[in-house]
């Protein structure tokens, strides 16, 4: 087996391994995200996403709102269109600025009723390398309030993802982990694993089914299994 297909399969054993029995320190939830993108032109997109979280073990749920502009920068030169409807996977680097608001739901020190608006800065790199995977990363900048108290957030993400066809589909599968450093524990306390497919149901529709586990040292539960679904249409 390939090198680069030996490291795929070992981060998705490694996802699966994280997922076992419930315990009393795991916080269980299910995610469900809807996404908008709408090209302005070459260079810029708008973003719009809304997104539900239903605790299992509390029942409880948050709410989230956004909405971004995508500056798409540095094209590949070479190999041409390599995915029709997001045309951030033709760019190098790409940046992301925008606002969101919500509700919060953190574990130890936040009660019901906080609410949550920050302004996110990110930026986005791609990089191809052997046997069509590409290597991708993010940093990220949150400037978070929650009610009315300031709590920066910065993260760094890395990932790998390669496209298959399935069915005549695409499919692209990935695997990644950020990393969370937030400022009011003066920590870098937040770690997670993920793993995915975003998988083409028509030219304009595209759904992202994954798994994620969270570990943070700063709050109870300690633990999060997270079963998302993202459903996105391009424009």
């Amino acid at each position: 087996m390939r090198t680069s297909h030996r490291l795929l399969l070992s981060a998705l054993f490694a996802c699966a391994a994280l997922v076992g029995p419930a315990r009393a320190d795991t916080e269980n939830e299910t995610f469900t995200e809807v996404d908008g993108y709408f090209k302005l032109s070459d260079r810029f997109r708008l973003f719009t996403s809304a997104s539900l979280t239903k605790s299992l073990n509390e029942g409880a749920t948050d709410s989230d709102l956004g909405l971004y502009l995508d500056v798409l920068a540095l094209r590949p030169i070479f190999g041409g269109r390599l995915f029709d409807a997001d045309v951030a996977r033709n760019r190098y680097v790409w940046g992301r600025i925008g606002f969101s608001f919500g509700g919060a739901h953190e574990g130890t020190g936040l009660e019901n009723g906080y609410k949550e608006r920050q302004f996110v800065f990110e930026l986005y790199g791609r990089y191809p390398i052997s046997e069509g995977f590409w290597v991708e990363s993010r940093a990220r900048f949150d400037e978070r309030t929650l009610s009315g108290t300031r709590a920066n957030r910065y993260r760094v993400r890395l990932g790998l993802d390669k496209q298959y066809t399935v069915l005549g589909k695409d499919v692209i599968a990935y695997v990644r982990t950020e990393f969370l450093y937030d400022t009011r524990f003066n920590a870098l306390n937040q770690q997670t694993y993920q793993v995915g497919a975003d998988i083409e149901l028509t030219e304009r529709f595209r759904i992202e089914p994954y798994y994620r586990f969270q570990n943070d040292t700063a709050v109870e539960p300690a633990h999060e299994n997270r079963f998302g679904l993202v459903l996105k249409y391009y424009r």
